[in-house]
């Protein structure tokens, strides 16, 4: 019986899957959440956008309207991002960030619920938590149970449901706003095959269905502000140039 075999070093793990999304069918999959983003993105709005992802050298918040946008890279060899940061501990300043854009992460953390937490610290009250993920419940996600056993960095993932994300985005006080999935062609490395495929998965995401590779969740921080919020607003004005960086502060919020 063969054992199953995992990339264990986070490092070599976030690297292969940043390699991934720039090949065949990794390319097409960053294209289908590039559509589902540039239908959100463009009616979020406030002074700070944060992406947080795989790859720092993919931009997915070309879309929107908010004028500072920076990226955290998890490792120091990262080129193309604003810094560098663990994402389960960020150095953000709590209710300062009004869309937070997740890319995979938590998929592929070692402390999602850690994560998310984070996430949900830093967006501001009203904030916006944008989720890509893979959809378990799709052809993708029966690859990836497929190939469990193959020492691959995408199908060696943890598979989380929309369901799963949902709960835990309830007990941190989101409401999710809606669930939007895309890329429901066959997962297949052949690039040829996906581009005559093409015009099938525009025409499933013109009819919203579930099954798409991967899903983008969007959710709404339920908090209310403790200070009012003009003069909330005239405080960050000033800063719109600068990331808001600070010591962070982690939550007892427990996730089962």
């Amino acid at each position: 019986m063969t054992k199953r075999r995992f990339i264990d070093d986070p490092a070599q793990r976030w690297h292969a899957l940043a390699d991934w999304l720039e090949g065949d069918l990794g390319a097409h999959v960053l294209a289908a959440e590039r559509t589902l983003l540039e239908r959100k993105l463009p009616g979020l709005y406030g002074f700070h956008l944060m992406q947080l992802g795989i790859n720092d050298r993919v931009r997915l918040y070309e879309s929107s309207m908010i004028r500072h946008k920076f990226t955290l890279a998890r490792f120091a060899d990262a080129r193309d991002a604003s810094a560098c940061a663990e994402p389960e501990h960020l150095p953000i300043e709590p209710d300062s960030v009004d869309v937070a854009l997740l890319h995979h992460v938590l998929e592929y953390s070692v402390q999602p619920h850690q994560l998310l937490r984070e996430a949900a610290r830093v967006v501001v009250p009203h904030g916006h938590l944008l989720i890509v993920g893979f959809n378990p419940w799709s052809l993708f996600g029966l690859r990836a149970a497929a190939t469990r056993r193959v020492a691959h960095p995408v199908w060696g993932g943890a598979t989380l449901t929309p369901k799963r994300v949902k709960d835990w985005l309830a007990l941190l006080d989101f409401a999710v706003d809606d669930v939007q999935c895309g890329f429901h062609s066959i997962p297949i490395d052949h690039a040829p095959t996906l581009s005559r495929l093409a015009r099938l998965d525009r025409a499933a995401a013109r009819w919203s269905l579930p099954c798409g590779g991967v899903y983008l969740i969007h959710a709404r921080k339920q908090q209310s502000p403790l200070t009012p919020v003009k003069p909330l607003l005239r405080r960050m004005r000033p800063r719109l140039g600068a990331v808001p960086l600070a010591t962070p502060s982690v939550r007892d919020t427990t996730i089962h």
